[in-house]
């Protein structure tokens, strides 16, 4: 019978395998996952999209802060890292598909219910306009008030949160995580400011 890969061993073989695909040389930090946890987890009842779940190391945290396994979706585009999330996660939703477009895969009466959505793909390196038809998706699927978070290990904000009409602010940084993380807030703006930018 051939053994199931570690988490380690799964991600190393997949970063190997897809360098530019993976946006860490490691799996993400204790540290950084217990600032993602506590950033996201409230309350039992939340609901959560995490992109780019890769291995579920984020997952883990979310679910020991008190999040039902059951409250997580998780999109990886990645085939051998949905079979291991599957198996690791079974109550969780998990879908295979191309984070960078999440209400195209999230069912229709789900849309505008989530509380948070948690991303983990590079969206530094989108171009504006895909970073725009990015964040337009997030925002869509969010309830009103709902937030995204984006972990990042660049000194700067990710994503261009005034060209992109929305706020920003960072909520941490962990030393402790190769490399240093950073974690980020955005919030759909206020329509009298989004007007007023226009």
């Amino acid at each position: 019978m051939a053994k199931k890969p570690t988490e380690l061993s799964l991600f190393l073989r997949r970063w190997i395998a897809h360098p530019l695909r993976v946006g860490a040389v490691l799996p993400s930090s204790p540290s950084l996952c217990r600032m993602v946890a506590r950033n996201t987890v409230t309350s039992p009842d939340e609901l959560v999209m995490e992109l780019g779940a890769g291995t579920g190391t984020v997952t883990d945290y979310l679910i020991a802060a008190g999040l039902p396994e059951e409250r997580l979706i998780l999109v990886e585009l990645d085939p051998d890292y949905v079979a291991y999330l599957r198996t690791r996660f079974p109550k969780a939703t998990v879908i295979e598909g191309d984070a960078s477009q999440p209400r195209k895969l999230l069912e229709p009466d789900l849309v505008g219910k989530l509380d948070t959505v948690i991303s983990g793909i590079p969206a530094l390196q989108f171009p504006l306009a895909k970073q725009r038809a990015y964040m337009d998706e997030c925002f869509s699927i969010l309830r009103e008030g709902g937030q995204v978070l984006q972990y990042t290990y660049s000194l700067k904000s990710p994503l261009p949160y005034e060209k992109l009409q929305m706020t920003g602010r960072r909520l941490g940084l962990t030393l402790a995580n190769l490399p240093p993380a950073h974690l980020w807030c955005y919030l759909r703006p206020e329509p009298a400011l989004a007007a007023a930018a226009e």
